[in-house]
């Protein structure tokens, strides 16, 4: 799917600035809280995939509010306040009024559309909630005095997720941070959101609505989103544990709830053994070689990756920043792997910590690879120290007989995933 051109809706207030794309006989206009711009929203194969299935049934509008992104500037006193969030709303639902309407809308951008459906019950003939939260869900997350001094730097926003961000990861999400605008407009977001509460207006959605809570944003539980739910006279409520950022099994939720048929999923399931390698201190070490340096460095370990994981049976599915994201049929395969890399690598003057997890994943049609196993390889990578390799008890069980030994390092929470978790150390 080729990236949509960036357009502007004119209005007597100021540009809109939007993308569409899809075909069908719906319109769905998706909405994510103003500090997240529809420049941010092509950079990660699990949005692609998003895009790809809605646009198969509909044509889909994102937008960015006017104070934001690439639409127009507002006075500082006048961005994120709720009329005016709401006029932008209503002129892009307005661009497809002539088709039937699906309201898609994920997080604190619920603030936003609860007013505006109330006072416009026949704007829309469905809605969708994707994390829905009544309140402000970033309150006691960061101070305006935080935001305006760290805003830029990635801080702010990954606060709001459940997951560990390495440091080209922050530099990107700093980059998305900047996109939005300066820290005197997230201050203002922010500012102009503390008092917002839409719970008194939730019984008054005369539209049905279908409410998702998807597990993997931090400041939003699924009791916030039940709570929504419950308020909404026709309101349907569903849990479906993600990933990582909404990537999660919902897709043929909303497929089933606008079209009354049931979405069969592109991704294929499969057991794999899913390894996660990150370089430890690699701010410290880029700083220190200088970025020409540093891209040989990264270019080299690239080249090593690859050719460790091909003799060891195995692929590299993506490069993750500083470290990667490896795929082998057996664990066994895995930890061969790992051992060699944690050594070679040492000749490129790094170290790098890994993960090992065996389970099932979710195989797409890009080559990349989804699930609750991806996300669990990444956590276990997480509490690793250099040249430690980590893995899950299915890994050490998997490979008893193969000779090598573990030590438990006793059963831990990992972040985002239910339970808790027996993690070993392998011995080398």
């Amino acid at each position: 799917m080729d990236i949509p051109d960036v357009r502007y809706l004119r209005t007597e207030r100021g540009a809109i600035a939007y993308q569409q794309f899809g075909e069908g006989s719906l319109a769905i206009v998706w909405t994510a809280p103003p500090h997240i711009s529809i420049e941010m929203r092509w950079s990660r194969p699990g949005d692609l995939a998003r895009w790809q299935a809605l646009a198969s049934v509909a044509t889909v509008v994102i937008f960015d509010y006017r104070g934001v992104g690439s639409s127009e500037r507002l006075p500082i006193d006048r961005v994120g306040v709720t009329e005016e969030l709401c006029f932008d709303l209503d002129a892009v639902v307005k661009l497809v009024a002539s088709t039937p309407t699906v309201l898609i809308a994920t997080g604190w951008a619920t603030r936003i559309v609860v007013p505006y459906v109330v006072d416009n019950p026949r704007a829309v003939d469905r809605m969708v909630l994707l994390n829905a939260v009544a309140h402000n869900p970033l309150q006691g997350t960061a101070t305006i005095d935080e935001i305006l001094d760290r805003w830029g730097t990635g801080e702010i926003l990954s606060r709001g997720a459940n997951i560990e961000l390495t440091p080209s990861q922050r530099w990107q999400t700093g980059q998305h941070e900047r996109i939005v605008g300066t820290p005197e407009v997230a201050a203002a977001l922010f500012a102009a959101s503390l008092d917002m509460d839409v719970t008194p207006l939730l019984s008054k959605v005369d539209v049905p609505t279908l409410v998702i809570h998807t597990g993997d944003v931090a400041t939003v539980s699924p009791a916030d989103s039940e709570a929504v739910a419950s308020r909404i006279p026709a309101a349907t409520f569903l849990l479906r544990p993600s990933s990582f950022f909404n990537w999660g099994d919902w897709g043929s939720d909303i497929h089933e709830f606008i079209t009354g048929r049931r979405l069969t999923s592109a991704a294929t399931r499969d057991l794999a053994a899913i390894m996660f390698t990150d370089i430890v201190g690699s701010t410290t070490t880029a700083s220190h070689r200088g970025d020409a340096l540093w891209r040989d460095t990264l270019a080299n370990l690239d080249e090593m990756v690859v050719r460790v994981a091909s003799d060891q049976r195995g692929r590299v599915v993506k490069q993750t920043g500083d470290g990667h994201l490896l795929e082998f049929a057996r664990p066994g395969d895995a930890i061969a792997a790992a051992c060699r890399l944690a050594d070679e690598v040492r000749m490129l003057g790094v170290e790098i910590r890994t993960g090992v997890h065996f389970g099932e994943v979710e195989r797409r049609d890009d080559g990349d690879l989804g699930g609750i196993a991806v996300h669990l390889a990444a956590r276990i990578a997480a509490e690793a120290g250099a040249r430690d390799i980590v893995v899950s008890r299915t890994v050490s069980e998997l490979t008893l007989g193969d000779g090598r030994s573990y030590t438990s390092r006793g059963a831990v929470s990992l972040k985002g995933i239910p339970g808790e978790w027996e993690l070993l150390s392998l011995n080398r």
